[in-house]
């Protein structure tokens, strides 16, 4: 049986086969030779209105082509690029959803340039229908030559997959989380190998499960984000910082921060001194019971740098805190009994095989009192 004689046997109630066929020779028409008879019998399909639309949790990798109905839960900026053969095209991201799930949608040429026009924008709601590809992190419906994508009149009802912190785990992708900022963290440069400049920021969230730390890279590094502040955060991913080996969340070109005044509550979570074990990220409390001088030296790039150690105590033992960079300065407003929380620090091994927190640009001591 013919792929066209497969799909006629979906409307045979409907139309006669000539009738069917007919259509199918004038989508061809249309479509100047650019579709297989598979996507041309499903356009037909759609314009029937039978069970070509899918929702979104039915889609997988074998799917193929396939037609939805969703809402525009995000939207990227359209980019120009060129294609081998010198011309130039045009690509934009959505991630879309319905009651069932979301999915993110690639939609080029013709298709992105309803992004550029704002026809298509955050809240719309359309009709897609596209191919199914794997992408690199899940499944994406892609509307190119043969693809089709029309606007809607009715409010289609989306459903988004909202996780806490504790819910995220090394690889998981299309993230939506609420969370306050529990530090805003700071600008850095860095130069590429290429030699060009970049910009990165480490901002640390929490919720009532957690914290989490999301890097931001470049422009997003400027986004104005104040401590205490609560943003939603839409199709992130998060990976596996090498260096701490806590996870981390990134932004992909297609995410989004939005502030909300949703109420979140995030307590830190203090570990006592004698549970602290070597290769982990932890935060305590305690009474400075030792302080050690600023020392400089000289960095491999050149430039000067300065340490400097405290010893802090609680009811549970005593550990050494090695405050790099601009941290070393509190070393001048401390004095022995002085009561600090010390945040984000890792657990390392010391010069006498002793295990001792190191505070680099990520971490943070506060002074509770004097």
């Amino acid at each position: 049986m013919s792929v066209i004689e497969d799909y006629f046997k979906k409307v045979q109630d409907q139309l006669s086969f000539d009738d069917f066929l007919k259509r199918v020779e004038e989508k061809r028409e249309v479509m100047a030779g650019l579709c297989d008879d598979d996507t041309l019998c499903s356009m037909v399909l759609q314009e029937l209105g039978v069970d070509s639309i899918k929702k979104i949790s039915e889609i997988t990798v074998d799917s193929g082509k396939v037609s939805i109905k969703a809402k525009v839960l995000s939207v990227s900026e359209v980019r120009e690029f060129s294609r081998d053969k010198g011309n130039a095209g045009h690509v934009s991201n959505l991630i879309v959803g319905d009651e069932t799930g979301s999915i993110r949608t690639v939609l080029w040429d013709d298709a992105a340039d309803l992004v550029k026009t704002k026809e298509i924008q955050k809240d719309s709601n359309l009709n897609i229908f596209g191919s199914v590809r794997n992408g690199q992190n899940g499944l994406e419906i892609h509307v190119g030559r043969g693809g089709r994508i029309d606007l809607l009149d009715q409010d289609i009802s989306a459903h988004v997959n909202k996780c806490q912190v504790a819910d995220i785990g090394e690889g998981t992708a299309s993230v939506n989380l609420t969370a306050k900022i529990i530090d805003a963290g700071n600008l850095r440069f860095f130069k590429r190998r290429d030699g060009s400049e970049g910009k990165v920021r480490t901002v640390t969230l929490g919720d009532q499960t957690g914290k989490i730390n999301l890097t931001l890279w470049d422009e997003s590094a400027e986004t104005m984000l104040v401590e205490d502040e609560v943003i939603e955060i839409t199709n992130a991913y998060s990976k596996k910082n090498n260096y701490t080996n806590n996870i981390e969340l990134q932004l992909s070109r297609d995410s989004l921060i939005n502030k909300t005044e949703a109420p979140i509550d995030y307590n830190e979570k203090i570990t006592p001194i004698n549970d602290i074990e070597l290769d982990n990220t932890y935060s305590i409390q305690g009474f400075v019971s030792g302080i050690g001088e600023i020392r400089e030296f000289t960095r491999r790039d050149g430039k000067t740098g300065q340490v400097a150690n405290i010893h802090v105590s609680d009811d549970t033992g005593r550990v050494k805190a090695t405050l790099w960079g601009d941290q070393a300065n509190i070393i001048d407003e401390v004095d022995i009994g002085s009561e600090v929380t010390i945040t984000g620090a890792m657990a390392k091994t010391g010069l006498n095989e002793e295990i001792e927190l190191n505070l680099d640009w990520n971490s943070k001591i506060k002074i509770l009192r004097k």
